[in-house]
């Protein structure tokens, strides 16, 4: 985990979750909450997680605070699961657009999709090297 319960408490995080509804200690609670927000913000950036030593420093930094700022929604809200609602829909007389999510969006504490927007980790198109 490039995450780890000492850097979410440094970052001023403090969010104690429901350790009764988790079945473990804080700590453990924690890191759960830390590993599901990684595994989710690294399948929304397309493998960025993975590859964050090619990052820029700004880009990395962003992308540890939005891994705490999910793990803190996960110990609020809950896990729930991935839904496949529509994320966008239009209609322009017989055309009509649907664009579905997938889900993993859906999921993303909209802070933290807002600092990954930041960082440019949620673009799609194509990238040259």
């Amino acid at each position: 985990m490039i995450v780890n319960v000492d850097y979410y408490y440094e970052l001023g995080f403090d969010n104690k979750g429901d350790e009764m509804r988790a079945g473990g200690s804080r700590e453990d609670c924690l890191k759960k909450a830390l590993s599901h927000a990684e595994r989710l913000i690294d399948i929304a950036c397309f493998g960025k997680v993975r590859e964050i030593e090619t990052l820029h420093k700004t880009a990395q930094e962003r992308l540890k605070y939005a891994i705490c700022v999910q793990a803190e929604w996960f110990l609020t809200y809950g896990y729930g699961g991935a839904d496949d609602s529509v994320d966008c829909k239009v209609k322009i007389g017989d055309f009509s657009y649907e664009s579905r999510n997938n889900g993993v969006q859906s999921n993303l504490a909209p802070e933290a999709q807002g600092v990954l927007k930041l960082a440019g980790l949620l673009y799609t198109g194509t990238e040259a090297k």
